[in-house]
């Protein structure tokens, strides 16, 4: 589905959505520094629970995204699957603070992540229009503003929490998230394509494809969630009205990253910046072995922020310049899909291993899976960093 060209007077896709994922995220941060204490101190629930939570969120993320993605594909639309995303996540957070039991914020949490539909119709958008040579930028704006909203969220929640404890600050998130729907409902214009449906077939796919989707399962099943970093700084002299400018210092690092990242694979390749992704999620792991006081913990949050940064913009671009624009949302949909799902026994395994084995544990597990992840990149051929270059250079 290739759609019409923009006009001059049409907003560039990328900065529309970069606008609304700012808002929708400044939201959600407002939630998610205060995310881990809420769980562990108000709902009373283990590491193995949040593990559970955090892991199902992403799973049900990554089911929404592969039935959005084919849908959008085979009906020719996408902006009605971004439209309902971001109010399904609006709606689902005005009921967090309602939620008393491990069962409920199960399923009100689903709830928020099924909005994550948004994601492949939005980012078959944002790749139709900028190309090949320029994706990579194109999707670095847009992290980079997702993560900016992170950070004005999460510096909200750092003042109003102290004044308004959770229930204000819970039901105050909405108000951004609100502004995001009427934002893309009333800017983004979409032409019905004219390409023939592929459907959702994995025949014909690109080698280099099928070896990063192994890698990237490897990886997911390596990575835990920030509220695993964030319990673990809990333990060296944070506080738990403190704890959310770690939050805010992981957020800000993606945010400044991920244009530079993305930009970068256009003029390197995709491959060299996803196996700096991989090492640093590797250092991150590597690094909480060292900490030892609040001053040492800080790394932590920078390297987990690189890595997000690098791997975000980076991963849908790769994939995106893999698949033809026919079966681009359902391919970008089945990818995150499986991740998602990789990440529900991820955070299990990883949750399971801090409660019974400790917490370096979890990071000891977690080092050995990403440098396997790491590895089976150099399997990836040449073609993606040949590429990039060559249509830089074109363009």
């Amino acid at each position: 589905m290739t759609p019409a060209p923009m006009t001059d007077k049409e907003p560039d896709p990328a900065l529309v959505f970069g606008a609304a994922s700012f808002l929708n995220d400044a939201g959600s941060d407002m939630i998610a520094p205060i995310w881990p204490t809420f769980l562990k101190n108000q709902l009373g629930l283990n590491l193995t629970q949040i593990g559970i939570v955090d892991g199902m969120a992403l799973a049900v993320t990554a089911l929404s995204k592969l039935a959005a993605g084919y849908a959008s594909d085979r009906l020719r639309k996408r902006k009605p699957f971004i439209v309902s995303g971001y109010l399904v996540s609006m709606l689902a957070r005005l009921t967090f603070i309602f939620s008393t039991t491990f069962w409920q914020i199960l399923f009100l949490k689903a709830m928020d992540r099924l909005g994550k539909m948004r994601g492949p119709p939005r980012d078959a958008i944002v790749a139709a229009h900028s190309g090949e040579a320029r994706r990579g930028k194109a999707f670095g704006i847009l992290r980079a503003m997702d993560s900016a909203g992170a950070v004005v969220g999460a510096t909200i929640s750092f003042v109003l929490f102290m004044y308004l404890g959770y229930f204000w600050t819970f039901i105050l998130a909405a108000i951004p998230g609100s502004m995001s729907v009427i934002l893309v409902a009333l800017l983004v214009r979409e032409r019905p394509g004219k390409s023939v449906f592929k459907g959702l077939s994995f025949r014909g796919l690109n080698r280099d494809l099928k070896i990063f989707l192994v890698a990237s399962v490897t990886l997911a099943l390596a990575t835990y969630s920030y509220s695993f970093l964030i319990l673990f700084c809990a333990d060296f002299g944070y506080t738990e009205v403190q704890l959310p400018l770690l939050y805010i210092l992981y957020a800000a690092v993606y945010a400044v990253s991920a244009y530079p990242f993305g930009s970068a694979s256009d003029r390197f390749g995709r491959k060299t910046i996803l196996v700096v992704a991989f090492v640093l999620l590797a250092l991150t792991s590597l690094w909480a072995h060292l900490v030892v006081d609040w001053l040492t913990a800080i790394p932590l949050m920078v390297f987990f922020g690189l890595s997000a940064g690098a791997l975000d913009p980076v991963q849908t671009s790769f994939v995106s310049d893999l698949v033809e624009d026919e079966r681009r949302a359902s391919i970008i949909g089945a990818f995150q899909m499986i991740l998602g799902i990789t990440a529900l026994p991820a955070g299990a395994l990883l949750g399971w291993t801090w409660d019974n084995l400790g917490h370096l544990a979890t990071f000891q597990v977690s080092l050995v899976l990403a440098v396997v992840a790491t590895v089976m990149l150099f399997a990836i051929g040449p073609r993606s960093t040949a590429a990039a270059r060559e249509s830089v250079n074109n363009a």
